[in-house]
């Protein structure tokens, strides 16, 4: 962990709060999101232990703007 490097790789990933602001849904409609399948549509995500998700962030932001047209 020289010079801040595991710190460095954190902007590469979101928390659930992060992703539910970025898309405009509370945290607990996330939550749900995320026990969906991906196949089924739902978000990228990569999970650790019981209760910690990470979602990176490039990915997420593509999920996210699928369908918009954007």
């Amino acid at each position: 962990m020289k010079n801040g490097t595991a710190r460095g790789n954190v902007k590469n990933f979101l928390t659930p709060k992060e992703a539910a602001d970025y898309v405009g849904v509370s945290t607990n409609t996330f939550y749900k999101w995320l026990r969906k399948p991906r196949t089924k549509g739902g978000p990228p995500c990569r999970k650790f232990g019981l209760n910690c998700y990470r979602i990176p962030r490039e990915k997420f932001i593509e999920w996210a703007n699928a369908g918009t047209g954007d």
